[in-house]
């Protein structure tokens, strides 16, 4: 299989933090907004880069008719197929993005948090698109340039020279120290609204995101020109990009009728 992501650091991850939180719907419906839950109704779903299944749970309890999610970490995909066997509907696969091969399958293909960790974010997109269904929407979220760039120029370089290769336990403590100085700052009035939905946020919840930011190898933060040209020559209309939260990028398009 191709080899081509960050997967072994998040199966770490996810099998420490596997639990599905209430606050997961709220932080959902930010990243598929202008879309609601109701979107997803009696639509055919396929979840790419499902990590503990959190992003397939809401729209299957919101009625998706079927949902097919995969990950490229055996730890991960176990974990998902624990936080979904309520759903009947779900079937979830280890798999590669680099190698799915489905043609107009899905009403709606979701690919929430992975492209940014990607070698060749273009050739997954491509074959994401390819499984969309004429007509069908693709939903994308990645990390933005714009608003990110007082850690691009602080945190990320110690990500990427030091955390990244730590001993995973290691970067844990690391991201433990750096939650508790996150959750004091917190405590003062916040204006940002990703900030605010933090303020709502448990210890645990914060370290996960916190350890989530310093351990990949791999972590691009896309300017608008950059996600646009991305998406260019790719058969989509209607695109629609959101500047979600001020500090990423939401990407809602459909699929041209071919």
């Amino acid at each position: 299989m191709n080899n081509k992501g960050t997967q072994h650091q998040f199966g770490y991850e996810w099998n420490l933090y596997r639990e599905i939180l209430p606050i997961y719907k709220e932080q959902f419906c930010h990243w598929i907004a202008p879309l609601d839950l109701a979107f997803f109704q009696d639509k055919t779903l396929l979840d790419a880069g499902c990590g503990i299944g959190r992003n397939s749970y809401w729209p299957l309890l919101a009625g998706a008719k079927s949902c097919y999610a995969f990950d490229y970490d055996q730890r991960t995909v176990e974990v998902a197929k624990q936080n979904l066997q309520q759903f009947k509907n779900c079937t979830i696969a280890f798999q590669s993005i680099y190698q799915i091969n489905f043609n107009a399958s899905f009403d709606v293909v979701m690919c929430i948090g992975v492209i940014h960790h990607l070698a060749d974010p273009r050739q997954a997109i491509e074959n994401l698109v390819q499984a969309v269904k004429p007509g069908g929407i693709l939903i994308l979220w990645v990390y933005a340039y714009e608003g990110n760039e007082r850690y691009l120029k602080w945190v990320n370089p110690v990500r990427t020279a030091i955390t990244s290769r730590l001993p995973l336990p290691i970067t844990r403590i690391i991201a433990k120290v750096l939650t508790l100085l996150l959750k004091a700052w917190l405590l003062f009035p916040q204006r940002k609204p990703y900030f605010q939905l933090l303020k709502k946020m448990s210890f645990r919840h914060i370290e996960s995101i916190v350890f989530d930011q310093l351990l990949p190898t791999i972590a691009h933060y896309w300017t608008k020109e950059e996600v646009l040209q991305m998406l260019a020559g790719l058969p989509l209309e209607n695109l629609q990009l959101t500047h979600t939260n001020k500090m990423s990028w939401t990407i809602i398009a459909k699929k041209s009728q071919q």
